[in-house]
C-alpha cells in the first residue's frame, strides 16, 4: 500500500495547527483481470531473455519508498519520482476526475485496449497477418477520446519501424549488386597483365594469319599502357569499396535510429503514466527486432532508478514489467478504495484514491468506481481543502467549524484530534497575550512587542489581541499625562498615589530615564510596607498583637505617612498601650539623650513582652550610650 502525503490528508490539517502552536457507498467492484503481458520477448531456446530481471523483482522493488510529495508535485514509487507539475493543476484535474462519469466509450476504449495487449501476447498468433490486423486495431483506438491520440504515436513509430526495415532490405539487395561488381574488378585488378598477355599473343596470331608467312616476332605489350589501365582499374575497385562501406554504416544506423525511437517513445510513455501503451508499444518492439536487439540504449537511467543497486543488463522487457507492475497496483488501488468505502472509511477511501488516481490517471479501471461514491469523495475532499487552508490560514474557529462537519459525512476522521490541536493553538496564543500583557505593565515594551507578535504568529485572529491592543491605546494615551502626574505626587511624596498608579505611570515612564528609577524605588518601598502589614495582620490573626506592632513600627521607618499602614497601627494601638507607652517614652528619652531614663523604659516594655526585638535592640543601644556617658563622666572627674 503506497503512503501518501497528499496536502488535503488529516495530517497536514494537524501538521499546520501544531506547527503555529510550537511557535510559541457500493460494495467493492470485482478485481478486472490484468492484461496480459506484451513485455517478453520471443522464446530463445525455451528460454526467456528477461528470467533474471523476474526472478529478482520483488527484491529490487521497494515497496517502502513509495510517496506523494504534492507540495513540490512529485510522486515517487517504485524508488522512481515522478514529476506532476503544479499541484494546483492536478488538484483540477482530480476534481475533474470527481465530477465526471463513466460511459460505455470508455468501457468500450478499456475493451479494445486489453484485446490488443492481449493479441500481443507470446501466447497468440504472432503471423504477420495478425499483426498488422493488430496494428490497424490501433487507429481505432486513437478514434476514443480517453485515449489522447497515444496510440496514432505507437501505429507512427511501428510504421516507421517497417518502412525502415524495408528500405534495408532494398539496400541490402544493392549491396550484394556492389559485392558482386566487387568480386569482378578484384579478379580484373589481380589477374590483369595475364590477361594483357593472352590478348596480345592472340593479335599476333591474328597478324600472322593475316600477312602469310610473315615470320616476324609480334610486337609485345606496352608497360606505359599496362600500368595506365591498372591504376584505372584499382580506382575503380576503391570506389566499389568506398561505396559499400558507406551503404552498410548507413543500413546501421537507420537500423540503431528505428531502435532509439521505439524506445524513447517507450520510456516517455512510463514517465507520463501511459502503461497501456508502453506495453503495447513493448510488444511491438519485440515482434520487430530480433532478441539479441532488446537492450536498452536509451532511458536506462530511468530504469536504473526503479532497480538500484544491481548490475542488471537492462532491456525492454524490464519497461514493461515496470509497466505490468503499475496497472497491477491501479487495480489494487482502486479495490482498495471502494472496499474502503463499503465500510464507511471515507478518509480512507478518499487518500488511496489520490494515490491510484496520480498514479494511474490514463488507466480505464479507474472508471470502475461508481459516480455517487465520486461525488460524496469530492464533497469531503472539498471540505477538506477548505479546512487545511483555514489550517494555513490560522482560523482555527473555521477549522473547528470545518472538523464538526467533516465529522459527520467520515465517520473514521479524527475529530477530537483535530480539535485538540486547536484548542493547544488557540491556548498557546493565550498564554502569549498574557506574557506581553505582564511586560507590559513592568514597562519591558521589547519583550511585550515579542510575546504579542509570537501570539499573532501561532493564532491571528485571537480576541485577545485585539483587547490587549485596546488597552495599550488607552495606556498609551494617559501616558502623554503620565510624567505630571508621576512629579505632583512625588513632590507631595504621595508614595501610595504613586503605587497605586504603577501600571500606568510604568507605561509612560518606560522611556523615562530619570523619573522610571525613582519610580522603581517607590514601587518596591510601598510593596514593603504592604508586605509588613500583611505580616502583621497575620501575627495578629495568631494572637501575638505585640508582633504585629513591632511589624507595623518596622514599616513606618519607610514612610511614616502611608495611610494603610497608619490605619493598621490606630486599630492595634489600644490592644498594646502599655507596651506602646513605654516604648514611646523609651524613644523620646533616647532622643533627649537621656540614657538612664530610656534604659529604664526598655526594661519595663521588655517586662511586658520578653520576646520584643525592639526593646532587645533598644536595650544594647542605650546600654552602650549609657557606659559611654559615665565613661566620660568619670575621666572628666578625674581630671
Amino acid at each position: 500500500m503506497l503512503k501518501v502525503c497528499a496536502s488535503i490528508s488529516l495530517g497536514l490539517v494537524l501538521g499546520q495547527i501544531t506547527s503555529h502552536a510550537q511557535g510559541y457507498a457500493p460494495a467493492a467492484a470485482p478485481a478486472r483481470p490484468a492484461p496480459a503481458s506484451a513485455g517478453m520477448s520471443a522464446p530463445v531456446g525455451g528460454m526467456f531473455e528477461s528470467n533474471t530481471f523476474l526472478e529478482m523483482a520483488n527484491r529490487a522493488f521497494d515497496p517502502s519508498s513509495d510517496s506523494m510529495d504534492f507540495e513540490n508535485g512529485s510522486f515517487a514509487w517504485k524508488g522512481r519520482t515522478f514529476n506532476l507539475t503544479s499541484q494546483r493543476a492536478f488538484r483540477a484535474r482530480f476534481e475533474r476526475f470527481l465530477l465526471a462519469s463513466p460511459t460505455e466509450e470508455e468501457e468500450s476504449y478499456a475493451l479494445l485496449m486489453n484485446d490488443v495487449l492481449q493479441r500481443l501476447s507470446v501466447a497468440n498468433d504472432r503471423s504477420d497477418d495478425a499483426i498488422i490486423e493488430t496494428w490497424e486495431m490501433l487507429f481505432r483506438a486513437a478514434r476514443f477520446d480517453t485515449d489522447g491520440g497515444n496510440s496514432t504515436i505507437v501505429a507512427n513509430q511501428v510504421f516507421n519501424a517497417w518502412r525502415i526495415r524495408k528500405e534495408m532490405r532494398g539496400e541490402a539487395m544493392t549491396q550484394r549488386e556492389l559485392a558482386d561488381v566487387r568480386r569482378y574488378q578484384q579478379e580484373v585488378v589481380a589477374n590483369r597483365a595475364l590477361m594483357l598477355e593472352k590478348i596480345q599473343e592472340q593479335r599476333e596470331k591474328d597478324s600472322v594469319r593475316a600477312t602469310s608467312g610473315n615470320s616476324g616476332k609480334g610486337k609485345k605489350t606496352d608497360p606505359g599502357a599496362l600500368a595506365s589501365e591498372g591504376a584505372f582499374r584499382a580506382l575503380e575497385l576503391a570506389e566499389t569499396e568506398a561505396k559499400l562501406i558507406a551503404m552498410e554504416g548507413q543500413a546501421a544506423l537507420t537500423g540503431i535510429q528505428a531502435k532509439l525511437q521505439m524506445q524513447s517513445q517507450i520510456v516517455a510513455f512510463l514517465v507520463q503514466r501511459r502503461y497501456q501503451h508502453a506495453l503495447v508499444l513493448s510488444g511491438f518492439y519485440q515482434l520487430l527486432f530480433k532478441g539479441s536487439q532488446q537492450q536498452l540504449e536509451v532511458g536506462k537511467g530511468e530504469l536504473k532508478s526503479f532497480f538500484p543497486n544491481t548490475d542488471m543488463v537492462f532491456t525492454v522487457d524490464m519497461m514493461a514489467f515496470v509497466a505490468n507492475e503499475a496497472i497491477t497496483d491501479v487495480n489494487k488501488g482502486v479495490d482498495a478504495v471502494n472496499t474502503a468505502y463499503a465500510e464507511d472509511r471515507a478518509i480512507i477511501a478518499l487518500e488511496r484514491l489520490q494515490e491510484t488516481f496520480f498514479l494511474g490517471e490514463y488507466m480505464p479501471e479507474l472508471n470502475a468506481i461508481p459516480v455517487d461514491q465520486r461525488r460524496k469523495l469530492l464533497d469531503l475532499y472539498r471540505d477538506m481543502m477548505e479546512a487545511v487552508e483555514l489550517a494555513e490560514a490560522k482560523d482555527y474557529n473555521g477549522v473547528a467549524q470545518y472538523a464538526e462537519r467533516i465529522a459527520l459525512i467520515a465517520k473514521d476522521f479524527p475529530k477530537m484530534r483535530v480539535l485538540s490541536s486547536v484548542e493547544t493553538a488557540k491556548s498557546m496564543s493565550d498564554m502569549a497575550v498574557f506574557a506581553a500583557s505582564q511586560y507590559r505593565n513592568l514597562g519591558d515594551i521589547d519583550k511585550a512587542r515579542a510575546e504579542l507578535q509570537q501570539a499573532i504568529d501561532i493564532w491571528p485572529s485571537n480576541p485577545s489581541i485585539r483587547e490587549f491592543q485596546q488597552e495599550t491605546t488607552k495606556l498609551a494615551t494617559a501616558g502623554s499625562q503620565g510624567v505630571q502626574i508621576f512629579d505632583d505626587l512625588y513632590k507631595r511624596g504621595d508614595h501610595r498615589g504613586i503605587y497605586d498608579r504603577r501600571m500606568d505611570l510604568g507605561f509612560a515612564l518606560a522611556e523615562d530615564t530619570a523619573r522610571r528609577p525613582l519610580l522603581m524605588e517607590v514601587i518596591e518601598q510601598v510593596s514593603t510596607i504592604d508586605l509588613l502589614v500583611a505580616q502583621s495582620a497575620e501575627a495578629l490573626k495568631q494572637g501575638d498583637p505585640y508582633v504585629a506592632w513591632e511589624l507595623l513600627a518596622e514599616a513606618a521607618k519607610f514612610d511614616a505617612d502611608d495611610a494603610p499602614m497608619n490605619r493598621a497601627r490606630a486599630e492595634l494601638a489600644p490592644r498594646v498601650a502599655d507596651f506602646v507607652v513605654y516604648l514611646d517614652r523609651a524613644q523620646r528619652q533616647a532622643e533627649e539623650a537621656q540614657h538612664a531614663g530610656s534604659l529604664a523604659a526598655f526594661l519595663a516594655a521588655q517586662d511586658i513582652y520578653p520576646a520584643s526585638r525592639m526593646c532587645r535592640e533598644g536595650i544594647e543601644r542605650e546600654s552602650s550610650a549609657l557606659m559611654a556617658h559615665l565613661s566620660q563622666q568619670t575621666e572628666a572627674g578625674e581630671e
